[in-house]
């Protein structure tokens, strides 16, 4: 039997890989540089998670540990065992978080920036080498991602990690080839019709994790939605969310003893984490981002890097 909370956080997590996707190839597209493309992205990733990563290890951290006196919590924060799991840690028994709560991990959802980290360098090794506007480039390494998830995956965190590239990589091909692809709302209702009858077979997770998002996330992307279509207006909230929100919710559930409700749960950590996530890009995201209009001459010269060689930009110059 399908659990619908998991199946919602499944499918969650797939939209978000989609979208990561489609927008690590419009950056790429709208980059004069791979220097310059990889700049963008260090300045989208790094500030705010680094600061995120504070906050949980020197304010929550201090707050919410088991460890005795504070000494004792940073002696442990700063054990080769702790700094071999930061930041992108799961367990939090080092240093004593959170380990009366269900789940132990500190902030489970940061396995995901690895994987990020590893679509740009596959969208810039295609883009250098001139394969990625090719229609089968995307699709074979998306194909034998999944295929290599089904023949060795059967657990959660296994197809979790795995097939995640594969999801990432479908967003980033319906960038691509967007002037090939209508998005049409008899194709988006044929496709939830699909997915309805999947869950009377045991390939709902296929369907609903990696065939069936794609089309569908950027579909519900473009519609004009009240309200939701103009929300960015105020501010990209979305990074700042997703760093956020797993430390958050396991401070509540600890400090609460695990006994909210889960649309009291649900209300107070988004109230928390929104608030966390408006700061985050006024103060942090904001003003690094503001750097992005610094080309590739000014990116070399104040990172005291040398010239790139004339095979990595002929492609650049080829394109003008």
């Amino acid at each position: 039997m399908y659990d619908p909370v998991i199946l919602v956080a499944q499918a969650g997590l797939a939209a978000l890989l989609v979208t990561s996707g489609y927008l690590i190839a419009m950056s790429w597209e709208s980059t004069a540089s791979p220097l310059r493309f990889a700049w963008k992205r260090l300045l989208r990733v790094i500030p705010a998670l680094v600061i995120a990563i504070l906050v949980t290890l020197f304010v929550i951290g201090p707050l919410l540990t088991s460890l005795p006196p504070p000494g004792d919590y940073f002696a442990a924060l700063l054990s080769p065992a702790a700094l071999f799991t930061a930041p992108y840690f799961e367990d939090g028994s080092v240093i004593g978080l959170f380990q009366d709560n269900p789940w132990t991990y500190v902030n489970g959802s940061l396995w995901t920036i690895p994987v990020e980290v590893m679509m740009y360098g596959v969208v810039a090794a295609l883009g250098i080498a001139g394969l990625l506007h090719r229609l089968g480039a995307i699709a074979v390494l998306a194909a034998v991602n999944i295929l290599a998830w089904m023949y060795w995956f059967d657990d959660p965190p296994g197809w979790r990690r795995s097939g995640s590239p594969s999801t990432s990589s479908s967003g980033a091909f319906l960038y691509l080839h967007r002037h090939r692809i209508a998005y049409r709302p008899v194709v988006a209702g044929a496709l939830l019709l699909l997915l309805g009858f999947s869950a009377m077979t045991p390939y709902l997770t296929v369907a609903g994790v990696i065939a069936i998002p794609p089309y569908l996330t950027i579909y519900a992307a473009y519609l004009p939605i009240p309200y939701l279509s103009t929300f960015g207006r105020a501010g990209d909230f979305s990074y700042g969310i997703y760093i956020y929100h797993y430390p958050v919710q396991q401070a509540l559930i600890q400090v609460t003893t695990n006994t909210l409700l889960l649309p009291a749960l649900f209300g107070l950590s988004f109230a928390v984490t929104f608030a966390l996530a408006y700061l985050s890009w006024h103060a942090v995201e904001k003003r690094a981002l503001a750097a992005k209009s610094l080309g590739a001459d000014d990116l070399r010269r104040r990172l005291r890097l040398p010239s790139l060689p004339e095979s990595l930009t002929a492609w650049s110059i080829a394109r003008k």
